[in-house]
């Protein structure tokens, strides 16, 4: 079986997600402070765009049992790799909602200054390998499905 075309186009952006995540706290480091917000703002309305495309389309047009079928792996398998992504994505997802909206409010109510003794990097840092992690299981979750 042929991967769908939604299932292509989350498979690109997640495969690319880690590079430009990384592109945006390379701004930060180089102290553009507003080109990362910007391009958190971004890629963090985007991914949630690409995913509920993806969670509409999956439902549509089959869901995981159909296309688990496609596979060499067992299914057993593959119902526990989707369970520890789905488990990364939604912390990840979480994290970086809640990192962004706290940030939003801290940068309004006492400026960028504050962000020095937050613990934003650090915090931003687990999220950057946590949705990494999380974009290369659901790419590679796609590679198991779709090609043999």
């Amino acid at each position: 079986m042929k991967a769908p075309i939604y299932m292509d186009i989350m498979a690109i952006y997640f495969a690319i997600l880690p590079i430009l995540f990384a592109f945006s706290v390379f701004l930060a480091v180089k102290k553009k402070y507003k080109l990362h917000f910007q391009t958190q703002t971004l890629l963090l309305a985007s991914s949630l765009i690409v995913i509920l495309y993806f969670e509409i389309n999956v439902r549509l047009y089959g869901g995981f049992v159909k296309y688990s079928d496609n596979s060499s792996l067992s299914f057993e398998f593959l119902l526990v790799y989707l369970i520890i992504h789905i488990l990364i994505a939604t912390a990840s997802l979480g994290g970086w909602l809640y990192l962004y909206i706290s940030s939003l409010k801290e940068y309004k109510n006492s400026g960028i200054e504050s962000f020095k003794s937050s613990k934003h990097k650090k915090i931003g840092k687990a999220i950057f390998y946590s949705m990494s992690l999380s974009s290369y299981m659901g790419v590679l979750l796609y590679v198991l499905i779709f090609y043999k």
